[in-house]
């Protein structure tokens, strides 16, 4: 029997665990946290979307990803709640080209009047003429979904070590034989996972991985709203969604381009929440003057490209990787397709885009990944 160590208990981790585990290798997570999904995962917008998506296989991979959301929640899975997305952020005649694009790749999706798609609540200060209507996406509440997961992987035999930071990978002639816990204990492995998110980075370097992430810090809010918001709306500076009954979360990119590299503290993170709350009331005027009910500043873990990383590397038998900043749409898919691949050593075919040794080569210039609203 194969063993398999995977660094970090987020969403990405907890499926790869899962579907190793129920194909019969023997698992074990390592996280730092306390708790499981308290990193990336835990300070996500967390919008389940391929929309603006591109290149095309990228786009293919996040559809692909939505289905696997809508099939776990169809199986009991808990977390993803389905939810339309209403969408104008771009402008009109983008939006519009988006959704053409869209809807001739298979995508649900339709670019009407604003007027035949009300939500109640919604009334923005600058309305537009149209939006695009997503009728098929969702949001995930990640740590509810990855608890799931690693519930059903310990049912499975995997044991799931929290407070245990890993410190290094161990190698014997090149390759990847477990890990180093900060604590000094040493634990062996047939294969190691690095599925670390923002830390992915550092875990790769340890064997000369080429892995390049270009993290981004996010603020994001909790605001209540009685009765709820009965859509996701992404607007020109700030994207709103339901994050239960009676309250919504939402973050701006324009606030975010403001962070800087650290998270800000005192006047300076009230100043920043209270224009992400002035912005959110342009849209839902019920949010003015609300009171956080809680904020969080999360780092995204970007691979620099925009696109997700996953595969082994070259040269180094033992290390499998699997980083993107899209956990909310991919990580369920890509956990099980990674398994898949650990399991057999075949690729998958819709993961051949995203070997970690594409960092080795120099990029070509095209058009690059769509990441916003994450």
């Amino acid at each position: 029997m194969r063993t398999v160590i995977v660094v970090g208990a987020g969403v990405i981790g907890a499926s790869v665990a899962l579907h190793t585990a129920l194909n019969g290798m023997r698992t074990l997570v390592l996280d730092g946290g306390a708790e499981p999904c308290t990193g990336a995962s835990a300070a996500s917008f967390s919008r389940a979307t391929a929309f603006g998506k591109e290149p095309e296989p990228y786009f293919e991979l996040n559809h692909a990803g939505l289905e696997e959301l809508h099939g776990l929640r169809a199986q009991g899975a808990p977390g993803f709640h389905p939810c339309p997305s209403l969408v104008w952020a771009a402008g009109p005649d983008r939006t519009a080209a988006q959704v053409e694009t869209a809807r001739a790749r298979g995508y649900a999706a339709a670019h009407v009047s604003a007027h035949r798609v009300p939500v109640p609540g919604v009334e923005p200060a600058d309305p537009p003429e149209s939006v695009a209507h997503l009728p098929e996406e969702g949001w995930v509440d990640l740590p509810r979904l990855s608890a799931w997961s690693l519930d059903r992987a310990r049912s499975r035999g995997a044991r799931i070590l929290l407070s245990c930071p890993v410190a290094r990978l161990l190698t014997d002639d090149g390759s990847v034989t477990g890990v180093e816990l900060a604590d000094g204990r040493r634990l062996s492995a047939d294969v190691v996972v690095n599925a670390a998110g923002p830390g992915a980075e550092k875990i790769a370097a340890d064997v000369g991985g080429p892995l390049s992430l270009a993290p981004t810090l996010g603020l994001l809010a909790d605001l209540p709203l009685p009765g709820g918001l009965g859509a996701m709306v992404l607007a020109p500076g700030v994207s709103i969604r339901p994050h239960g009954p009676e309250s919504v979360r939402v973050r701006s990119e324009q606030v975010d381009g403001r962070l800087g590299a650290s998270a800000p503290t005192g006047h300076e993170h009230d100043r920043l929440l209270a224009e992400l709350i002035e912005r959110a009331a342009a849209v839902v005027p019920a949010l003015s003057g609300a009171r956080a009910l809680s904020t969080r500043v999360g780092v995204r873990a970007f691979p620099s490209d925009g696109r997700s990383s996953v595969g082994t590397l070259s040269g180094v038998p033992g290390y499998y990787e699997v980083v993107t900043h899209s956990g909310a749409t991919v990580g369920p898919l890509l956990g099980r397709l990674a398994a898949e691949e650990i399991g057999t050593g075949r690729r998958p075919p819709m993961l051949a885009p995203y070997a970690p040794d594409r960092f080795r080569i120099p990029p070509r210039a095209e058009q690059p990944a769509t990441t916003a609203h994450q």
